[in-house]
């Protein structure tokens, strides 16, 4: 008789010597493979097949050690409750972790730790799941995957879903899977050494999980070695914009003996493409968060060039009267329309901030001089995904010397590029600064 177990296994090398051969007995709540080739024998209880002690690096134990030690510090990303079974929770905390990752209105979701964190994370999960192309049957496989919410996000559109992570908290699935009704499977492995077949999966997912790993190429190369030719990678991971912020990153998570690491940008689309994964489309805001395809024939996937490359394909326009006319020593407004034309999402609140801006310069004897190249910017007013448009009031800096002048109107991808510089449409705007009459009161 097939049973959730047998599925599971069906899926799975032998952590201990590489074989797919499996005597199963009983189901995952209380049952066990055993590898024919080598009689490696693993208990699944609670819904939870337990890989991770075979051959386990001493720093994963230690750092599993290290998390459910600080798992009750909201200030470490933890939770600030004193309950102990994460999976038996009752009442208000069972509620609040059904409400992952968007939330709901519990005391967990308006203080500092694990539940405001992942809401942090909501927008970009959102992202992910709305450019997947998530079909019922499709075979998904969440790393890092913790309570598995986000597993459970996944299972209850109809995927084939399975969860690993190394600690403790994955029996919390049966949590979810028993309020929701979709079942999946959960596998307690270190994720760097996921022990699944070659080629086995649609899409790999994970959330703020990557950066957990001390080997980013090494984890790059099992998910590409567990990922179907033209399945996907998506994930959501923090990234920084230099050295000195990579240093800076999880100090107190770190002191604590929790792993904690991330890296550029650069450094985190290297590792991918290295592998032949290939992005598709990034939302690089507070989070790097992308989906990468897997190349049919495995060949790397190009540098950070392509990681941007129609990133700028869009346009803006006057949206309403320019005021042609202003005076000496005041600035002043542009309301401006921008659309986002390219397959990627704009996002001022990054480290590469996309931002609206100008170059001024003023006509003189039928000639135009440049005064100045780079000048105040204008946030968007929020994260613009493709095929959006926003309406902005662009600053113009005030000017003292009277005259003709151009405002050259574009965007700005800032530490990369010009929009223009890749064809986007922008606008010139010429206008008139006339001297300030002397009876001119600024409070008039």
């Amino acid at each position: 008789m097939s049973t959730r177990l047998n599925d599971l296994s069906s899926l799975l090398q032998c952590p201990a010597c590489g074989a797919s051969s499996w005597a199963v007995v009983g189901t995952e709540m209380a049952g066990s493979i055993t590898c024919t080739a080598c009689g490696a024998a693993f208990v699944s209880a609670r819904g939870v097949l337990d890989l991770g002690d075979a051959n386990e690096d001493p720093q994963v134990a230690a750092e599993r050690a290290a998390v459910r030690s600080t798992e009750r510090r909201a200030d470490l990303g933890g939770i600030d409750d004193e309950a102990g079974d994460l999976a038996n929770a009752q009442g208000e905390l069972r509620d609040a972790l059904l409400a992952l990752p968007h939330g709901n209105s519990s005391r967990y979701f308006q203080q500092p730790g694990y539940f405001a964190n992942v809401r942090a994370s909501a927008a970009g999960f959102d992202f992910l799941v709305d450019h997947l192309d998530l079909r019922p049957g499709l075979r998904l496989l969440d790393l890092g995957a913790d309570m598995t919410w986000s597993t459970s996000q996944f299972a209850r559109r109809g995927l084939d879903c399975t969860a690993v992570d190394i600690n403790h908290h994955l029996a919390v699935g049966q949590l979810f899977a028993d309020h929701h009704g979709a079942r999946y499977h959960m596998v307690r492995a270190d994720m760097r050494r996921v022990p699944f077949q070659p080629e086995t999966f649609d899409i790999v997912v994970a959330i703020s999980a990557l950066h957990h790993n001390p080997e980013l190429t090494e984890i790059a190369a099992a998910i590409a070695r567990v990922l179907r030719p033209g399945g996907r990678l998506a994930f959501l991971e923090p990234y920084c914009e230099n050295e000195d912020a990579k240093r800076a990153f999880g100090l107190e998570q770190i002191a604590a003996g929790i792993s904690e690491q991330t890296y550029l940008l650069q450094e985190w689309h290297d590792a991918f493409a290295a592998v032949g994964l290939e992005v598709e489309t990034h939302r690089i805001c507070d989070s790097f968060c992308a989906v990468y395809r897997k190349r049919a024939d495995g060949a790397a996937a190009g540098g950070l060039d392509v990681l941007f490359r129609g990133t700028y394909a869009g346009r803006m326009a006057l949206a309403g009267s320019a005021g042609p006319v202003v005076t000496t020593g005041a600035g002043w407004t542009v309301p401006v329309t921008i659309e986002n034309s390219s397959h990627v999402v704009w996002c001022s609140a990054s480290h590469f901030m996309i931002r609206a801006s100008y170059h001024l310069y003023r006509r003189i004897d039928g000639r135009e001089e440049l005064v100045a190249f780079d000048n105040v910017r204008t946030p968007l007013p929020h994260a613009l995904a493709p095929g959006q448009q926003a309406t902005i009031a662009l600053e113009i800096t005030a000017i003292d010397e009277p005259g003709e002048y151009v405002a050259d109107v574009d965007m700005l991808h800032e530490f990369v590029s010009w929009f223009a510089d890749h064809g986007f449409s922008g606008f010139r705007l010429p206008f008139t600064v006339v001297r300030r009459p002397r009876w001119w009161w600024p409070f008039s």
